[in-house]
């Protein structure tokens, strides 16, 4: 699989990277992938690579380097998008009636299923 390199940690040799099938994004760290080159990966990197799933986490198990940080603007871009506004409730609920809410009185007892008949032989 191809990717980018989204985020970079040269101190403790991991990345996260984003993969060409817009999955979910794969994970790089040397504890899962031995073959590292010297100069760890930098953000924008693209990379080729072996994805792993383990527990529903995508890891990298093999990488290489195809192009060095060719896709920072990109990286870039992505980290400046600015974030939505939190969205105004669609209904106007300043109106609306009080909620009552229900509480099951304790001498009530629940519902038990109906049981079918037994039939008798005789």
């Amino acid at each position: 699989m191809i990717g980018v390199i989204l985020w970079s940690d040269p101190a403790t040799e991991k990345a996260v990277i984003w993969c060409e099938d817009h999955g979910d994004l794969a994970f790089l760290s040397r504890a899962d992938c031995r073959d590292l080159p010297n100069v760890f990966f930098d953000v924008g990197d693209v990379v080729e690579f072996d994805v792993v799933a383990q527990k529903n986490v995508r890891r990298v198990n093999r990488v290489t380097r195809l192009q060095q940080s060719v896709a920072k603007p990109l990286v870039d871009s992505l980290a400046n998008t600015p974030q939505p506004k939190p969205q105004q409730p669609q209904v106007d609920v300043s109106d609306s009636a009080e909620i009552i809410p229900f509480r099951l009185n304790p001498a009530m007892r629940p519902l038990t299923a109906a049981r079918p008949q037994e039939r008798r032989r005789g």
